[in-house]
């Protein structure tokens, strides 16, 4: 399965828990790429390679943390 996932984050400090996030998920993910400052907000988008329950089970773990939403799309 491949999928993408988005995270619009208020506050850039939210990237240190992300990147620990997305460190544990590494063998996963194909490719990342980052937009920071755009309307007072920080984007990161990336790819995700593997089984679809990892790529549910990473998606649910983001959402968890406070001021982050998650958008995701499964190819």
């Amino acid at each position: 399965m491949i999928g993408t996932i988005t995270i619009l984050m208020d506050d850039n400090k939210k990237s240190e828990i992300i990147n620990e996030l997305l460190h544990s998920y590494a063998d996963n993910i194909l490719g990342r790429m980052g937009l920071p400052h755009i309307e007072e907000k920080f984007i990161l988008t990336f790819v995700f390679k593997g089984k679809e329950e990892n790529y549910e089970e990473l998606i649910e773990k983001i959402k968890r943390i406070e001021g982050v939403k998650v958008g995701n799309l499964k190819i």
